[in-house]
Formats: C-alpha cells, sequence, structure tokens
C-alpha cells in the first residue's frame, strides 16, 4: 500500500491500525480459523447437551414429586374414607357384643380414629389454598359431624339402648358417613383434576423446553453455518483467486498479480506465485531480448527484424509507400577470424553496426542476420533512391577500422529488393534480398539488385541437387571421355574423364548445370568417388586388353581438404589391379588457391602413390612462381583462353609459348586444352607443347564411341600421319 498525505490522515488511525493489525492476526493462519469454528460448535453443542440435561433431570424431579405427592394425598384420602368405614364397621361390633368385647373394639376404634386423624393432618400441610382445600374444610366439618352422631350411638349402646343404638346408626350416623363419605370422593376428584392439571403444565414446560432446545440448535446451526461460510469464503475465495490467477501465469500473462488479502497459507502461496510470475516474466524478457537481439551488436536478430519489418510495410501499403530493403555482408571477416581471432572480427561488427545505425533514417529498421551479414529495411520516396542509399550506406560503412595496432579494411557486399516491386513481405523481400547480395560477391559487385529472371535458373538447380544423390545410387550418371594426344605425332596417349547426366526429365545435362552447385553443397566428394570408381574400372578393362593409356579424373577443392582422398585411391587401384601412373589426377589452379588448407599434404601423399598430378585451367589463377615450385605435379594443362584465337594474335602466342618454356623448365609436362582448328594446333606444336586437347582432335565421347574413333584413329595413322 502507498502511504497517505498526511492532511488526509484521520484522527484515530492508531486505533484503526491496531485493529487492522488484530484483524490480521486474528486471521494469520487458515487453522487457527478452522479450530475457532470448531471451538464454537462444539461448545454450542455442550452447552445444548448440558442444557438438556439439566432440563431433563428438573423434569424428572418434579416428575417424581408431582407423582409422590399425589399418591401421599390419595393415600391420606384413602386412609380419611377406609378408617371412617372402619369406625362405623365397629359400630355394628359394639352394638351386638358384650361389655368385655367392646373394650377390645373401643381400641381398635381409636386407633382408625386416630390414622384418620393423622390423614387429616397430611392432608391439611399439603393441599394448597383453592377448591382442594375448601373440599378438605368440608371432609372435616362432615367429619367433625360424622364423629358426633358417632359419639350420640356409642352413647345409646354404652346406656343399652341398643335399639336406639341402632336407629341412630342406620339413621343419623349413617346420614353423616355418606356425607363423609361424598365429600372425601369430591376431595379425591379435585385432586385427580390437580393432578392432570400438574401434568399439564409439566408437559407444557416440557413443549417449552423442547421448543427452547429446538431454537437453540437452530441458533447454533446458523453460527456454525455463519462459521463455516466465514470459514469456508476466507479460504475458498482466496484459493478462486490464486486459481485464476495461476491460470493467467500459465497462459504467459506474467504482469498479473494475484491479489493478497490475508498472511494464511494462501496468502503466502499468492505472494510467492507473483514472486515466481515476476521471476518468470523478467527471464521471460531476457530470452526474448537474447532471441531478439543480438548481444554483440544490438541489433535484432531475423525473427525479430521480419516481425519489425511486416509493421513497417503494413504502415507503408496504407500510404502507397516505397521502402528497399538492403542486405551487407562484410568481405573477407572469414580470413579477419581467422588470422587475428574472432574479437577482431567482432569489433568489425560492432564498428560496421554503429556506422550503419547511426547514418540512416530514424524510421528505419536494422538486423544482424548472422556472421557478418546486415540488413536495414529504409523508406523511401521514390524507387530511384535506392541507389544512392546504397552508395550512401557502403561509403559510411567502408573504412579502415584500428584494431589493436592493425588496421582492417572494411568494405561490404550489397544485395537490394524493393518494395513492393519484388515482395511485399518482409520475410519474402529478405530472402530476394539475401539472393541479390550473393549475386554481388558472386560477381565481385559492389551493389547488386534482385533480378526475377535468376529465380528459375536458382530454383531449377535447386531441384537438381535434391535429384543429384538419387542420379548417383541410380546409376543416372555417365562417363564421357576426351582424347589427349601428342602434339607431335597426334599419338593417343590419354584420356580426360568428363561426367554427364542423364537426367530422366531433362535429358542430358552438362557438368556446368549442377558441378558448381555440388562444390556449394559438399556432394562433389560423392560424384568425385563415382568418377574415380568409373575411371578405374575402365582402366582395369584397358589393361586386360592390353593398352596402356591413361585417365584422368577432375578433383574439386573439397577433395583436396580431404585427407582419406590418398588411402581412398590407392583402396581403389589396389582392389582393381590398375598401376598408379594410368589414373591421373586434375586439379584446378584456382581450387589450389581457394583451398582452406594447405593441400600440398595430400599431394605428397598422392604422388608417393605413383598417382601422376596435373594443374588444370592453368593461367586463370595467381599462384606465384614459389607456390608452383611447391607442387608435386606432373603435368601443366594450359587454359583454352590462351589458345583460343592464337594464331591470330602474336601477343599471345608470346604468352603460350612463355607458359610452355615455365612448365618445361620446372620438369612439368605442357598439354593445351580447347584446340579448335588447324592454325590454333600448328602454333601450339611451334611453342613445343607436349599434348593438344580440344574439339578440333575430338569431342568427349562415351566408352563405345571412344572405341570407333579410336579404331579410326589407328587406321588413319596407318595410312598416313595424324593431325
Amino acid at each position: 500500500m502507498l502511504p497517505l498525505p498526511c492532511a488526509t490522515l484521520p484522527p484515530n488511525l492508531p486505533t484503526h491500525m491496531a485493529l487492522m493489525e488484530s484483524r490480521i492476526r486474528f486471521s494469520k493462519r487458515i487453522g487457527t480459523r478452522l479450530g475457532l469454528a470448531f471451538a464454537v460448535l462444539m461448545i454450542s453443542l455442550l452447552a445444548l447437551a448440558a442444557l438438556t440435561m439439566v432440563r431433563l433431570d428438573a423434569f424428572s424431579r418434579a416428575f417424581t414429586r408431582v407423582v409422590g405427592e399425589q399418591a401421599e394425598t390419595l393415600e391420606s384420602i384413602n386412609d380419611v374414607s377406609a378408617n371412617a368405614e372402619d369406625a362405623a364397621r365397629k359400630l355394628l361390633v359394639l352394638i351386638s357384643s358384650e361389655r368385655e368385647t367392646r373394650v377390645l373394639a373401643y381400641t381398635e376404634i381409636d386407633a382408625a380414629n386416630r390414622q384418620l386423624d393423622s390423614a387429616m393432618l397430611l392432608l391439611d400441610q399439603r393441599l394448597p389454598a383453592g377448591e382442594r382445600r375448601q373440599a378438605w374444610f368440608n371432609v372435616q366439618q362432615r367429619l367433625k359431624q360424622y364423629r358426633h352422631r358417632y359419639g350420640q350411638t356409642v352413647d345409646l349402646i354404652e346406656a343399652d339402648q341398643h335399639g336406639a343404638a341402632l336407629d341412630m346408626l342406620g339413621g343419623k350416623t349413617e346420614e353423616a358417613l355418606s356425607l363423609l363419605i361424598d365429600g372425601i370422593r369430591s376431595l379425591s376428584s379435585l385432586e385427580q383434576v390437580a393432578s392432570l392439571q400438574q401434568a399439564q403444565e409439566l408437559r407444557g414446560q416440557i413443549d417449552r423446553d423442547r421448543n427452547t432446545v429446538l431454537l437453540l440448535c437452530l441458533a447454533a446451526l446458523a453460527v456454525g453455518g455463519t462459521l463455516a461460510l466465514w470459514v469456508t469464503r476466507s479460504i475458498v475465495r482466496p484459493l478462486s483467486l490464486t486459481e485464476a490467477g495461476a491460470r493467467e501465469i500459465a497462459a504467459g500473462h506474467y504482469a498479473h498479480r494475484i491479489p493478497v488479502s490475508s498472511r494464511d497459507e494462501v496468502g503466502r502461496l499468492s505472494t510467492a506465485m507473483n514472486t515466481v510470475a515476476e521471476a518468470v516474466g523478467e527471464r521471460e524478457q531476457r530470452l526474448l531480448r537474447m532471441a531478439n537481439v543480438d548481444m554483440l551488436t544490438g541489433l535484432a536478430l531475423r525473427s525479430r527484424f521480419i516481425a519489425d519489418g511486416d509493421e513497417l510495410l503494413e504502415r507503408l501499403s496504407k500510404i502507397r509507400g516505397l521502402a528497399v530493403l538492403m542486405c551487407m555482408d562484410v568481405d573477407r571477416l572469414k580470413t579477419v577470424n581467422s588470422v587475428l581471432g574472432f574479437d577482431a572480427g567482432d569489433a568489425l561488427l560492432v564498428s560496421a553496426a554503429g556506422k550503419l545505425s547511426g547514418m540512416l533514417d530514424a524510421k528505419a529498421i536494422f538486423g544482424r542476420l548472422a556472421g557478418g551479414t546486415f540488413v536495414a529495411l529504409v523508406p523511401m520516396d521514390q524507387a530511384e533512391d535506392a541507389a544512392q542509399l546504397a552508395e550512401q550506406v557502403q561509403t559510411a560503412v567502408q573504412h579502415k577500422h584500428r584494431w589493436q595496432g592493425q588496421t582492417l579494411d572494411l568494405s561490404v557486399s550489397v544485395g537490394m529488393a524493393l518494395y513492393p516491386d519484388h515482395a511485399e513481405g518482409c520475410e519474402a523481400l529478405l530472402r530476394r534480398a539475401e539472393q541479390a547480395m550473393f549475386e554481388s560477391k558472386r560477381q565481385r559487385l559492389p551493389v547488386s539488385v534482385y533480378n526475377p529472371n535468376l529465380e528459375a535458373s536458382r530454383l531449377a538447380h535447386l531441384s537438381l541437387l535434391s535429384d543429384l544423390q538419387e542420379a548417383i545410387e541410380q546409376g543416372q550418371l555417365r562417363q564421357f571421355l576426351q582424347p589427349k594426344v601428342s602434339a607431335v605425332d597426334g599419338r593417343l596417349l590419354g584420356v580426360e574423364a568428363l561426367v554427364r547426366w542423364e537426367h530422366p526429365q531433362r535429358g542430358w545435362l552438362p557438368p556446368s548445370e549442377f558441378i558448381p552447385f555440388a562444390e556449394s553443397t559438399g556432394r562433389i566428394r560423392q560424384v568425385t568417388q563415382w568418377m574415380l570408381e568409373e575411371a578405374v574400372r575402365t582402366l582395369a578393362a584397358w589393361q586386360a586388353e592390353g593398352r596402356p593409356l591413361s585417365i584422368a579424373v577432375n578433383v574439386s577443392t573439397l577433395d583436396l581438404q580431404d585427407e582419406a582422398l590418398p588411402e581412398r585411391v590407392e583402396a581403389l587401384l589396389a582392389a582393381s589391379g590398375v598401376p598408379p601412373h594410368a589414373l591421373q589426377l586434375e586439379l584446378t589452379e584456382t581450387g589450389l588457391l581457394d583451398s582452406g588448407m594447405d593441400p600440398i599434404g595430400v599431394l605428397h601423399s598422392l604422388r608417393k602413390l605413383g598417382v601422376r598430378l596435373a594443374i588444370d585451367d592453368f593461367g586463370t589463377g595467381q599462384s606465384s612462381l614459389a607456390y608452383l615450385q611447391r607442387l608435386p605435379v606432373h603435368e601443366l594443362k594450359v587454359d583454352r583462353s590462351f589458345v583460343d584465337r592464337v594464331d591470330g594474335d602474336a601477343k599471345r602466342q608470346e604468352l603460350l609459348g612463355s607458359i610452355v618454356k615455365l612448365g618445361h623448365s620446372l620438369g612439368l609436362t605442357v598439354t593445351a586444352e580447347g584446340v579448335e582448328n588447324e592454325a590454333e594446333l600448328a602454333v601450339i606444336r611451334a611453342t613445343g607443347c607436349d599434348l593438344v586437347q580440344g574439339y578440333f582432335i575430338a569431342k568427349p565421347m562415351d566408352l563405345q564411341r571412344l572405341q570407333l574413333w579410336r579404331e579410326q584413329r589407328d587406321a588413319q595413322s596407318r595410312s598416313g600421319p595424324l593431325v
């Protein structure tokens, strides 16, 4: 909570704060609340049980008292009635008995009267004021009347007036006794009515107590329900909020916070989940930054650049705006990394990123794809501005960078794609700009614009690459052989093996259609292995026929980097029994220079086997004489660019003669490639070249046609000199 301003503080704030703290302490733990609710329910149940037991005990005592009083009262009434009747019966005994017998009867009559008086005394003590008291008083008066008549009867008996006594007994005495009996009966009836009333009162009290207990039970249930509802809400509601918050956090809404309303277990759980959400959110932000931003340059990576670029292009589409996407690759970055280390390369990249992001409009979007490749999506007013932007980029980025005393030249190759001419989405636009950049590097141009016409060619080559593996496995490659003859007498001394592809849908494909792309993807090694196997198989067949010819096979730059190449060649030769000198391997001069690792060791291993080595396309590279002396080769093959129309160019003839002399001075055999007419052949012979090869001699052909050509050549040699 944020503190309130001093002006808004209520005067009783300490009391409120103390009450709040006490409430927080009171509701600190769920166990405390559950224990409190359980204690209240138990106390309520115990109180109800105690109250019920007290009331039941009171009912029991009251019932016992009422029953006892009723029994004693009825017994007293019965005693009064019985003793009165007994006394009356004794009168009959007195009348009919002698005096001696009467003495014993008087004793019994006195005992009955005493019991009657005791019963009346008990009734006097027990009967409350009211109808029963009045009835008792009537019984007492009638008892006196009865005893008066009873005494008169006794006096008559003692006077021996038995007749009068019988009359008195049957008359007034009996009448007084009847009145007494009626009074006793009336008293007994009233006592029964009183007993019923007391029973009804007890029943009413029981009903009232039952209702009270029922009300107390309902009150206890209400209190228990209230407590249960309070405890349930204090637990379930925070848990529901915590569960809903957990779902929000699980859905990736790490900014969501679960409200914490208590310090109990649920509150602590909510606090812990908020802490986890905050930590996970921060970690995700760091991961997103690492995934979207290049840590070295601070520029966006590919996915982030494409997302931001799509947003920019969407805004431009609403106003029919234009943009150019420039893809820039730092030149010679691999060389810097390999010579000076990756720290130097990183310094170049940071410098390039700083120059790039500091020169363009603030609306431009920048990114780093991989290695030394940067991209920039720049809005522009008209399509003609693209060339000017590219020139500005090159001018700004290309500079000399100082690193630890070293001066590094920073230059870039730029490829451009225009929006919306070349693509409407950032990803497609980026792909086309990359293709333009690769074309710029291939042609060594500073800037290249995407050319849609090259797309079909690239797709065709990509399709061919996917078919190349299948072509090797299914035998779609064919070996073609081009003769190499002596420049002196025209004798056939060997052939060069060339590969052709008989595609099932596209027909015959020349090497230029698939070899360059096979080299760029590494599949050239499979093609080279197939060529070596075919050449050795052909040499084995010729050896069996007694034909001492050699076959030259071209190997690529990737093959020269394979240290296992000499072992594979040796295994092939040993398995077929072909002498090593019959196999020749041709290596291009540019391939030797572009090889990432020094191929001298592999070449020496091949020469040690006895395999002949030749430098193909000599003169197109920039190898020095010192480097040429180090190469363990046997033959120089002069590139056809030095042979083409050499008969009409004196300077070219001088240059060709110098190359031949250079080769001979190094002890090498010199072969001229690309001879297409007799005039060129005459000049080549004049230079002292050893071997010639070209369409004028023979085009590349399969093995069967080579056999026919050789037979024709042999027949021609018997009839005259060969050309």
